[in-house]
């Protein structure tokens, strides 16, 4: 069985936090460049930088979650993701909205490795595929949720309202994680040097986390830069309703895709999620029209969104047992360090080839991606 009350109370924390963090997320280009005049690259490097502290984070909980235990981190980690939400309203000039970007990064980095570890316990490994599908799926509505909701607020409502109302967001994720029952899982790890790079780092799956960093840098800078984007076509409303289309392309398509996996393997969902996503980032860069714009969505749900995780369920297949933290700990690493590294590395190219060249660049990497794939992981999906 999938659906436990553990199952339902971990997505839910996990949608909450996600749904501030999109919000945050698309308003900080935004608000950089009209509240501190920064560049679009110097903005987007301060939207990435929550990226980056997740990345912290999530490379310190991968190794100690097992030792620490689920419920001590991961109220640790709501417990710095609440702090650093509060300290948005006393943000005054760019280098501290930088600094309570990456502390708020370091939370998310903590509660996300701790909830992806924890439904792969609660989940039956003959239902991994399907599991994960479902679990994600609270981070596909967050991701739709929150982009909506952020983009909307913006047209009506002040930045300092936004970040009155993310506060919020994330006392409600704490609240869910009181009734969490948390799993004690003995910590049966042979005893290795702290300071080795192996304690962090499952190399199984380094070769397919890469592959994803690579993917999810278009995206991340489509988050990024989309209101801006569209503003400058003048398609601002259809932005939001962007998020939405993407988000209902993934929901629909999720439950099909889990089941296909689990049967067929992982080439058979990844291969056309890499095609559908090319084909989105094209359809964007052609995008002046509200019809285009939200048919990129579509394809860029049934991609993006589907491929990250089919790749997080091949990083759980190769690896056994008590790897499992450290294989999601790499995934997510290295998927954080692509979005947020991607705002700041597009961003410098956009005074260049403007903001639809930029979604060009991202359609050319995706293709890179599919060779990149094929040659890491998918000539031997069908042997393993």
């Amino acid at each position: 069985m999938i659906f436990t009350k553990n199952f339902t109370y971990v997505a839910l924390i996990n949608f909450f936090v996600l749904t501030a963090y999109y919000m945050l997320f698309v308003i900080s280009v935004p608000y950089a460049v009209s509240k501190f005049q920064a560049s679009n690259s110097l903005g987007g490097f301060a939207a990435g930088l929550i990226l980056i502290g997740c990345l912290c984070g999530r490379f310190i909980a991968g190794r100690i979650v097992l030792s620490l235990g689920f419920k001590k981190l991961i109220f640790i980690g709501i417990g710095i993701y609440i702090l650093s939400l509060a300290s948005y309203l006393a943000v005054d000039n760019l280098y501290f909205f930088m600094t309570v970007r990456f502390i708020n990064g370091i939370g998310i980095g903590c509660i996300g490795t701790v909830a992806s570890v924890l439904v792969v316990h609660i989940i039956p490994k003959e239902l991994h595929g399907q599991g994960i599908n479902y679990f994600s799926l609270s981070a596909v509505i967050a991701m739709a949720i929150g982009p909506f909701l952020a983009i909307y607020m913006m047209l009506h409502v002040s930045f300092y309202t936004i970040f009155i109302f993310c506060l919020a967001v994330g006392v409600v994720s704490f609240v869910f994680a009181l009734f969490v029952s948390y799993p004690h899982i003995e910590n049966s790890d042979e005893k290795k040097s702290s300071f080795s790079l192996a304690n962090y780092i499952s190399y199984a799956v380094l070769p397919v986390s890469v592959v994803t960093m690579l993917v999810v840098a278009g995206y991340g800078s489509l988050q990024a830069f989309l209101p801006m984007y569209a503003e400058n076509i003048s398609l601002s409303k259809t932005a939001g309703i962007f998020f939405l289309v993407y988000a209902a392309a993934a929901f629909i398509s999720r439950p099909f895709t889990g089941k296909t996996f689990d049967k067929r393997g992982a080439n058979i969902i990844i291969y056309p999620s890499l095609v559908f996503t090319c084909i989105g980032f094209i359809l964007l860069y052609l995008a002046k029209t509200p019809a285009l714009m939200l048919l990129s969505a579509l394809f860029l749900g049934l991609g993006i969104a589907n491929f990250q995780t089919a790749i997080q369920t091949v990083c759980i297949k190769l690896v056994k047992g008590r790897s499992v933290s450290q294989a999601m700990s790499t995934y997510f690493i290295f998927m954080d360090l692509g979005i947020g590294a991607g705002p700041y590395l597009y961003g410098l190219l956009v005074p260049y080839i403007n903001f639809d060249g930029l979604f060009a660049g991202a359609a050319i990497v995706t293709i890179i991606c599919i060779f990149l794939y094929y040659l890491v992981y998918g000539k031997k999906a069908y042997t393993l």
